[in-house]
């Protein structure tokens, strides 16, 4: 990664951060990594704030996720609803069952 692209990430602003999708803060979370893993030769104080970065990156990608894994839960609950109404009404639209019995309750043949 080139310093033009850690630069950017390292002036993202938080409410900024808090606005993204999950793809993207992923994106930028890869990015900070390539930096550490692609350079032998780090300056100290630029490390410290990209690991900043990447902390804020992390924690708005988690909230991320436990939101997303709320919205799924509450889509699951509504489709469980759903589909318990529809069986439902094919239980109260069947046809009542007749009988092939006689009054005295025994077969009529």
């Amino acid at each position: 990664m080139d310093e033009k692209t850690l630069e950017s990430i390292l002036k993202l602003k938080e409410d900024q951060i808090n606005a993204m999708d999950f793809k993207k803060l992923l994106g930028y979370i890869r990015s900070i990594d390539e930096y550490f893993r692609g350079n032998s030769q780090i300056d100290v104080e630029i490390a410290l704030k990209a690991y900043q970065k990447a902390i804020q990156l992390l924690t708005a990608a988690r909230l991320r996720l436990i939101t997303l894994k709320k919205e799924k839960e509450e889509l699951d609950q509504q489709y469980s609803t759903f589909l318990n109404s529809i069986e439902a009404e094919d239980v109260s639209e069947e046809p009542p069952e007749t009988s092939t019995e006689g009054e005295d309750g025994k077969l009529p043949f």
